[in-house]
């Protein structure tokens, strides 16, 4: 009788030890699973894309698209973005976005506009790794139609999910970006001259309009281009260096530039009468080969340029002031890879120097 007890005893003991086990084995499966779970949705959230897009409420292009730009912030969520709408309400506002937004780690500043708003985000965007996406609604949208982005919002957006993200060059004058070009001379006063004036409103027609009527008069100007140890004398209408190749949507004055070379294109229009003008704008509208009989073309990491007198310079299409004079030079440096861009998975070869 004894021995039976101490049986079931040992028994019911080794049964109780067993459940024990059990029990212990499912609570460290739940707690395995559990980590896996936590690990899955951490890196879920890891990979979400974040972005900010930036758009002015007062400009003439935002009321005609507030029914695409909701569809297209709907679409990303629905991608699993994190996606953020902010409008801006002054001047530097968009600046001042774009540097919150890097500050906070987001991986894409999309601007809603033209090249004058890009030009805004890139001063904040420039050596950062937060990316810059466009989805274009100004007037001409040169960087859009240089990089192959469509000019209907609606399919830009796609570009957004579907691109991918390169680096490309930066010009810098004095201590100031641009993506595009610089102006010095008959374009750069042009674009000074339509700032002050309600010509600005009539958007590229009003350009054209200012541009006929200060290019017949405009009187050429002596310049000094230092480009390594070269000393280059030459009256000039106007200097382009350029980071691209398309100007105001319609000419190629930087023909052979690509964003990322680690190289600047500088182009020279020579000092012409009013029908030699007439003659360059001619050939380089047509895209002619005999462009180059007009100009001076050159390419170059640093340029320093002394005038004699105080010349208009624009930058990406906004005036920024004037050249310094003496012995002072005004320099125009490449800072390469210093910008990530949205761009499409096909690329052009002609601005692009690597594939995609």
């Amino acid at each position: 009788m004894q021995v039976s007890r101490q049986l079931v005893q040992n028994v019911l003991s080794a049964w109780t030890r067993g459940l024990d086990s059990i029990q212990f084995g499912l609570l460290r499966e739940a707690r395995s699973q559990e980590r896996t779970i936590d690990a899955t949705q951490s890196q879920q959230e890891a990979a979400m894309t974040s972005a900010v897009l930036i758009a002015n409420p007062t400009s003439g292009s935002y009321l005609p698209n507030a029914h695409n730009i909701a569809t297209i912030v709907t679409n990303l969520q629905s991608r699993g973005w994190q996606v953020e709408l902010k409008l801006t309400n002054a001047g530097g506002d968009a600046a001042q976005i774009a540097r919150e937004a890097v500050a906070q780690h987001v991986d894409i500043v999309v601007a809603i506009g033209g090249d004058g708003t890009i030009h805004e985000v890139i001063q904040e965007l420039a050596g950062s790794k937060t990316a810059l996406g466009i989805l274009p609604s100004g007037t001409v949208n040169v960087w859009a139609r240089e990089a192959g982005i469509p000019l209907d919002l609606l399919h830009a957006s796609h570009v957004l999910f579907e691109g991918q993200i390169r680096e490309i060059d930066l010009g810098k004058i004095n201590d100031h970006y641009f993506l595009l070009m610089v102006g010095i001379g008959l374009d750069g006063e042009v674009a000074q001259a339509i700032e002050k004036r309600p010509a600005k409103r009539l958007g590229v027609l009003g350009y054209l309009l200012m541009a006929t009527w200060l290019g017949i008069r405009y009187p050429a100007f002596r310049v000094v281009m230092r480009m390594g140890s070269r000393a280059i004398k030459i009256n000039a209408l106007q200097v382009i260096v350029g980071n691209t190749q398309l100007y105001g949507g319609m000419l190629k004055y930087t023909w052979l530039a690509k964003c990322d070379d680690g190289q600047l294109d500088v182009c020279v229009v020579r000092k012409r009468g009013p029908l030699g003008r007439l003659l360059v704008i001619g050939d380089f509208l047509r895209g002619s080969k005999q462009r180059s009989q007009w100009v001076r073309y050159e390419t170059g990491s640093e340029i320093k340029l002394y005038t004699r007198k105080a010349i208009a310079i624009q930058v990406d299409g906004e005036p920024i002031g004037y050249t310094t004079t003496g012995a002072t030079p005004t320099v125009i440096t490449v800072v390469p890879h210093a910008l990530r861009v949205v761009v499409p998975q096909t690329l052009s070869a002609d601005l692009f120097s690597t594939e995609g």
